[in-house]
């Protein structure tokens, strides 16, 4: 009987210390709707503009403040504001328990009772770092964006969700391409209006999204109506992969080798060797049937030739053509960032088919139009595919590798510092051939002096940086020591080297904004994956194919908030 007593009291002691309005205090809501306006500025950032309406569950904890997830932490928390049906918030500060790395904490002065409805209004005047290379095209930028959705410990129902993506101002209607609509999202693509101050706008709409669902948005548009700065790159495709495989592998560690997350590594493992393969693969432009093999050496290749033989990457291969034809004297450089040239007239007599084709290229700013210069590249692989034909392949990058060494040879090898200069500028197509260019280069001109050709007038950045002169004639003299009676001007060796390995690693990095996504599109023509074995149906989108799904290189998503 006393033991009995004493269980009694422990039990009801016990039931004292639980607190038996635990659950009353608990967060609970109907998100009934969610309206989001993105604004894409010239900087690259975003302007927000959120509208919650909620109900408060009955018996829940009064909705007093609400967690709203950024995209990225380029915020202040003065830039945020916001009211509960117009009456202001009390404060919003950094205490952010959402999910994800950035958010603010917006606390209502009002509240939202239980059975209560109330629309909180919250507007965040910039968030940056949110404009990222297009991935297909490299004359686009892309902004992704999801917005913010609350856990489903505290949310039920559906929700009515509208985004507006208000695209940079100056922005032609047939100009942008929508990116793919969310799995399950009941339109295929937005639509497409202007608002009010004239700028084009998609706009995404469900009357039933979940509210504890991510779904992402996004758009991509002429990369010239933000600054050249604000454009970013995107982790590539390897790091994003390869990151993710990481994650999978330290969850499956903390699950004590659970075969499941094993499972899923492994099919994580496959799909990343799979993307990483055809990401390799984008780079490899030589048609098959240059890779057949026939008998003897094709000789009498010129070196941007030699080049596409050796798969040169496709930027390497463009300056290598410029710098041909500034010797020529046939453009100056107007400007290195971002690449302009100017075709000098009268043109030098014998231009090869490429050279004539890459001028062809300069716009009437001087700036070099990549759609141009990747059908340039298409000719130019396939002009060099018919010369190979009949001859083996093997054989003939023996002996062009075998060129390019003699060329450095011939360099290093020259008597005098004059005759070293004048070896390396007749020999400078072949020896930016080979892998070990920039580091070959500054060893051989460790000491100087070295007299500078008169060609390298045309090239602005030199001439800026070392008072050259710009040659009188458009076809420039044999790079000799002196010129009649104008002794040429000399630099020392090291800033020789320097000069010129940072001349055309600028050029190869800025004549084109995407070497992957630029090759891919030769790629394409040249050397198209083969198609499916497998039969099955095509659909084309008809008329509405030109608004295409576009993916970016980068995302900015905003992570979820959440209830307390």
């Amino acid at each position: 009987m006393r033991l009995k007593k004493i269980l009694i009291w422990l039990a009801l002691f016990a039931l004292l210390c639980v607190p038996t309005a635990s659950y009353a205090q608990d967060y609970g809501f109907s998100l009934d709707q969610e309206v989001v306006d993105v604004w894409i500025n010239p900087d690259g950032s975003v302007t927000l503009e959120y509208r919650f309406t909620f109900t408060c569950d009955t018996g829940a904890h009064p909705i007093d403040v609400v967690d709203v997830g950024l995209p990225t932490g380029d915020y202040t928390i003065s830039g945020v504001s916001g009211d509960l049906d117009g009456a202001p918030i009390a404060r919003v500060d950094g205490d952010y328990q959402g999910g994800g790395d950035h958010g603010v904490a917006v606390w209502l002065d009002d509240v939202i009772f239980p059975e209560q409805t109330g629309t909180v209004h919250v507007f965040v005047d910039r968030v940056g770092g949110m404009v990222y290379e297009d991935s297909d095209d490299a004359e686009y930028a892309s902004t992704e964006f999801s917005p913010t959705w609350f856990g489903s410990q505290f949310s039920h129902g559906d929700t009515d969700l509208t985004v507006y993506f208000h695209l940079p101002e100056g922005v032609q209607p047939e100009e942008p391409r929508w990116h793919r609509s969310p799995s399950g999202w009941p339109q295929d693509q937005p639509e497409t209006a202007l608002d009010d101050d004239g700028r084009v706008v998609y706009i995404w709409h469900n009357p039933s999204a979940a509210p504890d669902r991510q779904y992402t948005f996004g758009a991509s548009f002429p990369r010239r109506y933000v600054a050249e700065d604000a454009v970013q790159e995107g982790p590539s495709a390897l790091e994003l992969i390869f990151g993710a495989i990481f994650g999978a592998i330290s969850s499956a560690a903390s699950c004590c080798c659970n075969p499941v997350p094993i499972f899923f590594v492994v099919i994580a493992g496959f799909i990343g060797l799979s993307v990483y393969g055809q990401r390799k693969r984008k780079l490899k432009y030589l048609p098959p049937s240059m890779k057949v093999e026939g008998v003897g050496i094709k000789r009498g290749l010129t070196a941007v030739e030699a080049a596409i033989l050796l798969e040169t990457p496709l930027n390497k291969v463009m300056t290598m053509i410029l710098f041909g034809l500034l010797k020529k004297g046939a453009v100056t450089v107007l400007d290195d960032n971002p690449l302009k040239i100017e075709v000098n007239e009268p043109l030098p007599e014998k231009l090869r088919s490429y050279e004539t084709a890459f001028l062809k290229t300069a716009k009437k700013d001087g700036a070099l139009s990549e759609k141009r210069l990747r059908a340039m590249m298409v000719a130019l692989i396939k002009e060099v595919n018919n010369k190979m034909k009949g001859f083996s392949r093997k054989e003939s990058v023996a002996y062009y590798e075998g060129i390019v060494k003699r060329a450095w040879q011939q360099v290093e090898g020259a008597d005098t510092p004059e005759m070293r200069g004048q070896q390396f500028d007749e020999q400078l197509g072949w020896t930016m051939l080979d892998d070990d260019f920039e580091e070959r280069t500054n060893r051989t001109f460790r000491t100087g002096p070295v007299f500078m050709p008169m060609w390298w007038g045309y090239y602005r950045p030199w001439g800026r940086a070392h008072s050259v002169p710009r040659p009188s004639s458009s076809r420039p003299s044999t790079p000799t020591p002196s010129v009649g009676r104008v002794q040429l001007p000399t630099l020392p060796g090291a800033a020789f080297a320097a000069s010129i390995v940072n001349g055309v690693q600028t050029t190869s990095s800025r004549i084109i904004k995407n070497v992957t996504g630029f090759t891919g599109g030769v790629t394409q023509v040249t050397n198209p994956p083969p198609k499916p074995s497998s039969s099955g149906r095509s659909y084309s989108g008809g008329s509405s194919s030109c608004a295409c799904a576009c993916a970016c290189a980068g995302c900015a998503c905003a992570c979820a908030g959440g209830g307390r």
